[in-house]
């Protein structure tokens, strides 16, 4: 995963299979009638709240490792180059 990081071309292709991916999830979710029911009743079957709690997770890891991380990660000597030390 971290690898994907620093590859912009492969970051954004593990973006793009992941959003196929949950569309093609959600189209058999709903070809079975999965979502018939009125909304607050899937969280009440069996398991909804676990598979709900453990995809919510992943979802926000996986954002914050694939957009927040390059944004906020600095190179190695960034406080280095500007020191004033050296006059």
């Amino acid at each position: 995963m971290i690898d994907l990081i620093n590859q912009r071309r492969r970051r954004l292709q593990a973006i793009f299979l992941a959003l196929i991916l949950g569309l093609a999830a959600f189209a058999v979710a709903f070809a079975t009638g999965t979502y018939e029911s009125e909304g607050g009743n899937l969280l009440e079957r069996p398991g909804g709240m676990i598979l709900f709690a453990f995809i919510g997770c992943w979802v926000l890891i996986l954002l914050a490792k694939l957009i927040l991380t390059p944004l906020l990660q600095r190179d190695e000597d960034y406080y280095a180059e500007g020191s004033d030390d050296d006059v």
